[in-house]
This record gives C-alpha cells, structure tokens and sequence, in this order.
C-alpha cells in the first residue's frame, strides 16, 4: 500500500448534476471483458430508449442498450481509450424520455431470474473492470463473504462517494438482490476514512435493519492506495491471499462496487438497463469540477460545446479514469463507458511531463506491486507484440492499480501497456 495526494476536494462534496440530452451518442461495441457485442440494428432504425442495440457474442460478454430515444446514423470505427478504435454504434439522439416505474413483484423473483434480468440489462462492473456481472453472480461453488466495495481509493474520484451519500437506499436495494442470489454468510460494507457522509448513512442503514442482508457490518479502512483492489480487501478481511490463476470464488468471496450495486437496483426495481452513470470531472483545468450523471456514448466534446463544462485552461493531460489505473486520451472525441468513473483534465502543474524512457531495470516496479508479478516484464512482450506469452506470466493477475507506474523513474505507462497486453493476449 503506498499514500497518495487525494486530490478529492471539491468534487467530493458537490451534489451530482445531470445532463441527460446529449445531441450524438457514440457507443462501442466493446465496452466490458470478454467478446465485443453483436450488432442487432441497421443503420437507419429508429430505436427506443432502453432497446437493446447489441447482444452478447459468447459466454464473456454484455448486452448494450440505447440510451434514449434515437436513429441509428452509423455503425462504424470510433475512439476507444484502451483498443485506439473499435466498432461502434452511432445514435443521433431524438426529444422523448422514457418512465420508469417500480417492478411490484421483486420478493416473487428466484435467483435465476435475478440473474437473468442482470443479465439482459447489460449491467458490468463499474468500479473500472467492467467484467459481466451476471457470472459473478454465478459463481461454481457457495460464496461464505459478499464485500461491497465502496473505497474508491483513486485520488480525485468521488462519483461512488455521491452515490453512497446520496443514493444510499438503492445501493442497499442492490446489495439485498445480491445477497438474495448469492445467500453468503456475511456482508462486509467497506469504506475508506476519507467519506465521513457515506459512513454516517451507512451505519444508519445497517442500524435500522430495513435490508435483509443477513450478518452484516460497516468497516472503516485507511486511506491508501490500493485499497479497493478486490484482491487487497480479500486479504484485508479474510487474510487470504488470491494468488496467481486463482479468483476471489476460489475463496469463498464476491466483491462488487456499490455503483454496479446501484445499476442492479435499477435493473430489477425498475427494468431499466445500464445506460447512465455518474462520472467525476475533475482536474486543474476545469472551470469547476463536478459530479454528473451522463448517458453511456457522451462525447466528452459534447459537454464543453454545451457549456456542461468549462476550461479555465489548456489542459497539459486528460484522462479517463483515475490517475493510477485511467488511460490517457490524446483528444476530447472519446465517449463515456460503462466502467468510467471519471474523467480528468490535469493541468502542467498537475502533470509529470517527462517523455518514457527505457527501462533501466531497477525493478521499482516489481517491489511496488500489491500482487507480486513482473510489471517490467509485461511491458517488454507487449512492445515485441508476444501477446501469446502473456498469460505465462499471469498478466490476468494484475489488477492495474498504477503502484508501479507511479514509482517507474523511466516514466514507462506500465498500466497503458497491461491493458493493451490483456486485450489481445491469447
């Protein structure tokens, strides 16, 4: 674990907003682990808020729904932060708004039928990883721990932080479908020392013992860094290590983000699929930094054209995500997806501006990795394109935290290099 500066304030006590009329929408095919979706319109339809635009292609993969009302314009390359360009489907949004209203029936629901509504809602991990949540919700075997995930240990990131202070019955809505499917014998609701809000309403929750959640707890961690890896909190709590080619079920546990807790809420109570969340805009550059709900496939571009956002000054870096584990992205032409939490505009005050030099092989980053694997490893085979020597070293273990980047004296992106790795790797 290492200390870094938080870089949470303002944004972590501002009030989300909304901006749910974007003009274009830009939705990649591939916005999850596992297999692009499948297409299932043709340019030219005219499609409905929630309809579904693409179907899983394999047994790794999402569906993807239309975020409004819109006609298809295109299906064609786009800007994707991690594949450069990849397929996508193209929305040129129409006026109308879809209403939701609350499903009466959810206590008649089995768990299979759970699962198949998170399913067809296109609901991943939206902590960053954007794995499928319908398969961790069916795990091989019984699962003793549920951990719910609420640490958001990234500096500047505070889009969880607003949805637990301010979405928090629904959070626990979510987590009582979870617990319902998985029937574990705890429930761990963790939460750095730096959310003093969430941590209020959440013991108020857990007090009133509204949710039946069975043998629950809050636990109040440090603030460091990476914390919230599911792998690190597994330790933490259980003291068991999820070691090389081994997943947290091996161990009895689940570990899911309170936003994805909150996306199965509104999955199952109100039948609406993954189609917005929250995304922190931050960084120097900003005008004012915020919190936002989006629909999935905004443009950045689109917000600073509409005056969502403004600039106060060029900024030196954007990227999407956090500054540990998030992609740096050359442009403001790449969309919101499922699993961006944020998205930061760092100013040259903000930004370590030294171009990436070769490794000297001082291992730096092998002493900082959380799970003890060879960073500098997985960058050499990437850059001679051995993608199918890959998983030899057990790049599937990394959980990009950037522990090793930020400790690089090269200024090597190991973290960009794993992502580009993990997705091609054979």
């Amino acid at each position: 674990m290492i200390k870094v500066e938080e870089n949470k304030l303002p944004q972590h006590n501002l009030r989300t907003e909304k901006f749910l009329q974007p003009k274009r929408l830009h939705l990649p095919l591939s916005q999850h682990i596992g297999k692009p979706s499948s297409p299932k319109v043709k340019i030219g339809e005219k499609v409905e808020e929630a309809q579904v635009l693409a179907a899983p292609e394999g047994k790794v993969s999402s569906y993807l729904h239309s975020p409004t009302r819109a006609r298809v314009l295109s299906i064609d390359n786009f800007n994707h932060p991690l594949l450069k360009r990849a397929e996508a489907i193209i929305l040129e949004c129409e006026e109308g708004k879809r209403e939701y209203s609350l499903r009466k029936n959810v206590d008649n629901l089995s768990k299979e039928e759970l699962v198949e509504i998170v399913k067809k809602k296109g609901i991943v991990g939206m902590g960053g990883a954007a794995f499928p949540t319908y398969i961790k919700l069916s795990p091989p075997r019984t699962i003793e721990t549920l951990i719910i995930n609420g640490c958001e240990c990234e500096p500047y990131l505070s889009s969880d932080y607003r949805l637990m202070v301010e979405n928090t019955e629904e959070i626990f809505r979510g987590v009582e479908i979870i617990f319902k499917i998985l029937q574990p014998k705890e429930v761990f609701f963790c939460v750095e020392e730096n959310k003093p809000e969430a941590i209020k309403k959440i013991n108020l929750f857990l007090s009133l013992k509204k949710f039946r959640i069975g043998n629950s707890k809050l636990v109040v961690l440090k603030s460091q860094y990476p914390q919230g890896g599911e792998k690190q909190l597994i330790y933490r709590l259980k003291n068991k290590k999820v070691g090389w080619g081994k997943l947290p079920y091996d161990f009895g546990c689940v570990v899911h983000n309170v936003a994805t807790c909150f996306a199965i809420y509104e999955g199952v109570y109100l039948d609406k699929p993954l189609i917005e969340r929250v995304v922190t805009f931050a960084g120097r550059s900003l005008a004012q930094p915020k919190n936002i709900w989006v629909k999935i496939g905004t443009r950045l571009r689109e917000l600073f054209e509409r005056k969502i956002l403004e600039f106060k000054e060029e900024p030196q870096k954007i990227i999407l995500g956090g500054p540990m584990m998030g992609i740096a992205v050359d442009s403001l032409d790449y969309p919101i997806l499922k699993g961006t939490s944020g998205v930061l505009f760092l100013s040259k005050e903000e930004v370590d501006v030294e171009d990436e030099k070769n490794c000297i092989r001082c291992a730096r980053c092998v002493d900082a990795c959380p799970v003890n694997l060879l960073p500098l490893e997985f960058v050499k085979r990437v850059k001679k394109q051995e993608f199918n020597r890959l998983k030899e070293i057990y790049i599937q273990d990394c959980i990009e935290c950037g522990n090793c980047a930020f400790s690089c004296p090269a200024k090597i992106p190991i973290v960009h290099y794993i992502k580009v790795g993990k997705s091609y790797a054979t």
